[in-house]
């Protein structure tokens, strides 16, 4: 593995920029999967490859070799194996005081269980952060909201007892849900990811901040932009009795957003002389992750890229599809019986949410406690069991199988 130290990147840059960003970060495939770009494309040197590599991909195993893939994490490689919480209370874990007691229990079980990571919910919906006000006579976001950065903040330090990472998610397709107790600006969503100036307003008062104030921090292993996005375009959402009753946003609306946040941590991380991962928890690899099974890959690095105006920072470096077997096609979509380099893309995956249950599709039956096993095997680079606060017991033990001596390493 290739590993050059962030002094020689900051270097390079505060030489080349701005004119070599594009060079820098633009190639978005170092392999022969479906990532590619034409053969058209600047050719790298070999010192702008490999900070490509260390930079903004963090991975070993490219191309060919995606089944052995991991993310390149403060120079080494890391399998990110732990759960979600996915939240104590629904859209208030952050921004009005973060329960303490609750989320050491879930540190200390998932690091009891061989495990080091958390996912953990954010915004969700909005109800809480960020904040709302006026500028200039229109209604924008103006603030992350409250407390939030010190609440994280201080979440972070907690991780760092227990050496166990946060992820932090930001939204989710609940934001165009409507709750008469928590008063989500369901409306106002939209328009964040309808209105580019609205976004903007995002972009600038909250998500910058939050990348400036956290990003440095040695447990934010990773952003994540949403909670399965695409749920907001599909039909069966405005048939539920707490959709908001509005319009919604196109799978190109949502590929913008995404493209256009991703760009902003990027380079609000390279300002600072740091290195971010962005990443999306999208609905289904099978789906909305890879041309090759019967979906269409939105988060492909020309797309995310054409998406946001052509900004080469627009990408995603890892994959982090989930799975339900109602989601599946009978296994057809399954991470659990198909390896990493089934689905032909040159990033490293993290199935960031399963249930911790018998799996028994495609005529190859999965127990329960093997599917954390099951994933480390089959080349991802990481798996998130849903949730901490309904099945924890569940939880634990697929992750102390996976850790258990007879598993690979």
């Amino acid at each position: 593995m290739f590993e050059i130290s962030r002094l020689q990147i900051m270097n390079f840059i505060s030489v080349f920029r701005p004119a070599s960003l594009a060079l820098l970060f633009g190639v978005a495939a170092l392999g022969g999967c479906a990532d590619t770009h034409d053969d058209a494309s600047v050719q790298q040197s070999a010192e702008a490859e490999a900070l490509n590599r260390e930079h903004l991909k963090h991975i070993e195993g490219l191309g060919s070799n995606a089944e052995q893939s991991r993310i390149l994490y403060n120079g080494r490689p890391v399998y990110l194996s732990g759960f979600n919480i996915a939240w104590f209370d629904f859209a208030r874990d952050v921004g009005a005081g973060i329960s303490e007691p609750a989320l050491r229990v879930a540190l200390q079980d998932v690091a009891t269980a061989g495990g080091n990571t958390l996912r953990w919910w954010m915004h969700i919906d909005g109800s809480l952060t960020p904040e709302w006000g006026d500028i200039n006579g229109e209604r924008m976001v103006v603030g992350p909201g409250k407390t939030f950065l010190e609440d994280l903040k201080l979440a972070l330090d907690i991780a760092t007892e227990y050496k166990v990472y946060i992820v932090p998610s930001l939204w989710s397709f609940d934001m165009l849900k409507k709750n008469d107790y928590r008063n989500p600006p369901s409306a106002d969503n939209f328009r964040l990811l309808t209105d580019p100036q609205v976004l903007q307003s995002y972009i600038d008062n909250a998500l910058i901040p939050m990348v400036k104030a956290l990003n440095s921090h040695p447990q934010l292993v990773a952003w994540e932009l949403f909670n399965e996005p695409e749920n907001m375009t599909e039909s069966w959402l405005p048939e539920q009795s707490d959709f908001y009753g509005g319009a919604v946003p196109t799978l190109e609306q949502l590929q913008r957003v995404q493209a256009t946040m991703a760009a902003a941590i990027h380079r609000t991380a390279i300002d600072q002389g740091e290195v971010a991962l962005v990443t999306t928890g999208s609905k289904s690899m099978g789906k909305y992750n890879s041309d090759v099974a019967g979906g269409f890959n939105w988060y492909r690095d020309d797309r995310m890229i054409t998406a946001a105006g052509g900004d080469p920072l627009a990408t995603l470096d890892f994959y982090q599809p989930h799975y339900y077997n109602n989601e599946g096609k009978q296994g057809r979509w399954s991470p659990f019986h198909h390896p990493a380099s089934y689905w032909a893309v040159n990033k490293p995956i993290v199935v960031g949410e399963f249930h911790v249950e018998d799996l028994n599709v495609l005529d190859e039956p999965i127990a329960a406690f093997d599917l954390c096993k099951v994933l480390h095997e089959h080349g991802y680079a990481g798996g998130w069991g849903w949730q901490w606060n309904e099945h924890s017991e569940q939880l634990i033990a697929c992750l102390k199988r996976l850790h258990q001596p007879s598993a690979a390493q």
